[in-house]
């Protein structure tokens, strides 16, 4: 009896180990709002935010191996603006993803976007097709732009050019879009400055390669370790501040610019509200230089 309940015992830890390698990279909190839309069937939102947060959760994106402790939380709300024909909607989305900080229960927050330019056809209980070489619809490859973006820069964060292959996979899915589509609008360049175009094109641009040094130093070098060393953690933020900096002299209005204190200028007057003045003083002269819209926010920590 012994033998056989140590063989079941190691059987169920295979099963266990097998789910956690193959436990899908993202958990995924997605909304759909069709408050807005007039004349639609109000059972098709349900149906749509089921089916899209079923997409982005069970599909496996990468062949990394995550368990299920490792799944990145991401929120998408999608507020629905119009349905000007039949099955097609307009959105305005917002995107966003967080990643844990070492030895704490407190979720580092990685992007935070708003994408205003969403066209999209979607029919009660149709299928989601998706594939990274070709374009099946716009919804999909919109879905799928954000998920590789999701998981290459928290990928970025952990490692130096952790994300690098899967930037490649979100920028293969904008250039499969064809570009005289009618819902193509924020794939191309001429679609304005904060679009997907420039976030992708941006971030594999190598003269922009100290915006993925300051993922990294900001939360593996910086983040991680305000637990054991918090001196030394505001010393690396400091210093990946100083590597954006020079994103910011190249491009001071960029996409990578707005990205980066969209998510983080809440955070980062927390990090430094527990520092000595002379360290508050520094933080302040360069977060007023490169994020001056943010400033008064900055003001809070001299006072």
């Amino acid at each position: 009896m012994k033998s056989i309940s140590i063989k079941i015992t190691t059987l169920l830890l295979a099963l266990i180990a097998a789910l956690n390698i193959h436990a899908q990279e993202l958990r995924c909190q997605l909304t759909v709002n069709g408050q807005k839309v007039q004349g639609v069937d109000p059972s098709i939102f349900q149906n749509m935010q089921t089916a899209l947060m079923e997409f982005m959760n069970t599909r496996t994106w990468t062949t990394d191996q995550y368990g299920p402790e490792e799944r990145i939380e991401c929120n998408i709300f999608i507020m629905l603006e119009s349905s000007p024909e039949q099955d097609v909607f307009t959105a305005r989305t917002t995107i966003q993803s967080s990643r844990p900080v070492f030895n704490s229960s407190y979720n580092s927050p990685m992007l935070n976007f708003i994408d205003n330019d969403w066209t999209f056809t979607y029919a009660q209980n149709q299928q989601l097709e998706f594939n990274v070489t070709q374009y099946n619809s716009n919804l999909t490859s919109l879905l799928g732009f954000y998920a590789y973006m999701i998981i290459g820069m928290d990928a970025e964060s952990f490692a130096p050019g952790g994300g690098t292959k899967w930037f490649n996979m979100a920028e293969q899915i904008m250039n499969n879009v064809p570009t005289n589509a009618p819902d193509a609008k924020g794939w191309r360049p001429n679609d304005g400055i904060r679009n997907r175009y420039w976030m992708i094109n941006n971030i594999q641009a190598n003269k922009y390669e100290a915006f993925k040094k300051t993922l990294y130093m900001y939360h593996h070098q910086g983040m991680d370790n305000f637990y054991e060393k918090p001196a030394v953690a505001r010393q690396n933020i400091l210093n990946a501040l100083a590597e954006l900096e020079k994103v910011w002299k190249d491009n001071p209005n960029g996409m990578l610019m707005a990205m980066f204190f969209q998510a983080k200028s809440d955070e980062l007057v927390n990090v430094f509200s527990g520092a000595d003045m002379g360290e508050k003083s520094k933080a302040l002269i360069v977060l007023r230089r490169i994020d001056a819209s943010n400033g008064a926010k900055y003001d809070k920590l001299v006072k």
